[in-house]
């Protein structure tokens, strides 16, 4: 049974993802393949029947065939590869499963299975599969059907991901379950081709501790003249600033640093931290004369879409990831390098091993710096001519305003975007907390609250209307536990973020309003303050700050700033046109 939207290159997709899936496990270190028999998993056996280097055995027995496995994997200690069909064959690898999970084995399970839409169906062959092993496993995936997208750099990520987290510090079990829609195989098979790696031959991800490969990694660093170190959204270290300034001297190479980072305020980076890079990187030009070679990258994916979509813009730079938790923060699979080690850790060992500043990398520094001054002053010029309280000078107002170290809680949405791109150097310490594990706008105030309570500091959240009434039960918490936090909420009278998005394109004006923006018409300091809270509304620059100043003295307070969502929108236009326009009058050396 076909999909409806398969086409003739069904076939071929399922062959070329399996092709480099097997590939890549076979570069990633897998010792052996061991195949069963069976017609859903035609495309992984003939992938491994055409690998060439990579021993194979084929059983009739599943059971035994997973016995086989794990006995060739206890005595090498090196992964192997088991596969089967779908069905009941699979569930005959579980009492091997379970014992290299006890003992530590480390086995890559692949089970073929059907397609999504005809589980629970009553096709044959076909059973629940995702969760054969849940009990055992060290990781498990199911990958979408190869003929819905599932490219070459998400199968060969796949394998990375799959050996490391069968051989790392507790190595086990892992399972791959992965659908196949029919045709299976093209009509003709030819030579086995895999598809082509980057130019950047990818890593074997076994995950290397920093402190015992810091002068290798210092002089891999030194070679590379383009290179750009940036942090994701990770509070935790309040000395990692000095950390990376030494190790961004050291190799003359700028820094990236997301608002959550810690990274933003304070003056240890002075020099290497281009604040503005949200801004400058959205000019396709610069950002491709910002062509890096290597990117380490440290903590979450980066606010940033812009940042982002620069990263993905050029698939030939190498990543390089830096995570204590040995975590695969890669939504891109793009990673080439997996180091466990924390921020701090890796850039004291590395900068310890880097030497001095190279002179080579003054031009290479020189180009960031000249971006982000030519970016900082079209954007202050921009401010400057307008007198309106709209959220970019209210980012501004926060940043420049709160007292040296209190928190700013930034909400999801808008409020952590405009922090990243408006906001500069600061020399005073200032934290910045934001929920973003998954980015939802849920339960901010609540948060919030739990910030001020046990930082026992000037705590201020800055959100969206919207936001604040995702969690309007948070204000009542606040009355209740008595906690200090201030809220300051620009109120655009909807969900503003979705004006930047196609769909304000692309919908009805009346349908956009209605299904996305959503506008509420509420009084939202009167909301409050029938909850307990003191309220006030702030129009001006002077006023918020006025406002700001009275609450952090103590108590809980809201300080609602009306926003033109129309005017708001077309403001971010302006300020990114004369972004734009500065760095065609002023471009890269």
């Amino acid at each position: 049974m076909n999909h409806p939207s398969d086409t003739r290159d069904v076939g071929a997709a399922n062959l070329a993802f399996a092709r480099t899936l097997i590939d890549e496990l076979h570069a990633a270190g897998i010792a052996t393949a061991v195949v069963c028999p069976g017609s859903r998993s035609t495309p992984l056996a003939l992938a491994v029947a055409q690998q060439g280097g990579l021993p194979h055995s084929v059983h009739i027995d599943e059971r035994s065939a997973a016995f086989h496995a794990l006995g060739f994997a206890k005595a090498t200690r090196r992964p192997v590869l088991l596969v089967c069909t779908s069905g009941t064959a699979g569930a005959n690898f579980l009492p091997a499963v379970a014992e290299a999970s006890h003992a530590r084995v480390p086995l890559v399970v692949l089970t073929a299975d059907r397609p999504p839409e005809l589980r629970a169906w009553g096709a044959a062959q076909t059973m629940e599969q995702r969760t054969l092993y849940a009990a055992f496993t060290r990781w498990s995936e199911e990958a979408p059907c190869p003929s819905e997208g599932a490219g070459p750099g998400y199968a060969r990520a796949l394998a990375r991901r799959a050996v490391c987290e069968a051989t790392g510090p507790a190595p086990g079990p892992v399972h791959l379950n992965l659908p196949f829609r029919e045709p299976l195989v093209p009509a003709s098979i030819g030579d086995a081709v895999a598809t082509p790696r980057a130019a950047t031959p990818s890593i074997a991800p076994v995950l290397q501790e920093a402190r015992d490969t810091s002068g290798r990694l210092a002089a891999e660093l030194r070679a590379i003249a383009r290179g750009v170190l940036v942090f994701g959204p990770d509070d935790g270290d309040p000395s990692l600033a000095e950390s990376v300034q030494r190790l961004a001297i050291a190799l003359g190479w700028p820094v990236i640093a997301d608002p959550a980072s810690g990274l933003r305020s304070g003056t240890a980076l002075e020099g290497s931290l281009a604040h503005s890079a949200d801004l400058f990187l959205r000019d396709a030009d610069t950002a491709s004369a910002l062509r890096p070679d290597l990117v380490v990258r440290f903590g979450g994916l980066p606010t940033s879409k812009a940042v982002n979509q620069w990263l993905a813009r050029h698939a030939a730079a190498d990543i390089w990831l830096v995570d204590p938790a040995a975590g695969f923060r890669d939504p891109q699979h793009r990673a080439t390098r997996m180091l466990r080690a924390s921020s701090r850790q890796f850039c004291e060992l590395v900068a310890a091993g880097a030497g001095e500043f190279r002179a080579e990398g003054r031009e290479w520094l020189g180009r960031w710096r000249h971006a982000d001054r030519v970016t900082r002053a079209a954007v202050e010029a921009v401010l400057a001519s307008d007198a309106r309280l709209l959220t970019p000078q209210l980012a501004r107002v926060l940043w420049s305003s709160l007292p040296d170290g209190a928190i700013l809680y930034a909400a999801n949405s808008m409020a952590i975007r405009e922090v990243d791109a408006f906001t500069g150097p600061r020399g005073g310490e200032l934290r910045v907390l934001a929920n973003r594990g998954v980015n939802g706008i849920d339960g901010q105030v609540s948060a919030a609250l739990g910030a001020a309570a046990g930082s026992c500091r000037p705590t201020v959240l800055w959100c969206g209307d919207l936001t604040l009434l995702h969690d309007v039960s948070g204000l009542l918490a606040g009355r209740l536990h008595d906690v200090d936090l201030t809220i300051v909420v620009s109120n655009d009278d909807g969900g503003g973020i979705f004006e930047y998005l196609p769909v304000a394109q692309t919908v009805p004006r009346p349908v956009f309003e209605s299904m996305f923006a959503v506008p509420h018409g509420l009084d939202l300091s009167a909301l409050a303050s029938g909850l307990g809270w003191d309220a006030v509304r702030a129009t001006s620059a002077g006023s918020v700050v006025q406002a700001l100043s009275r609450a952090l003295q103590g108590g809980r307070h809201v300080i609602e700033v009306p926003v033109d969502r129309t005017a708001n929108t077309a403001f971010h236009g302006m300020l990114g046109d004369a972004v734009r326009a500065g760095l065609r009058q002023e471009p890269l050396p």
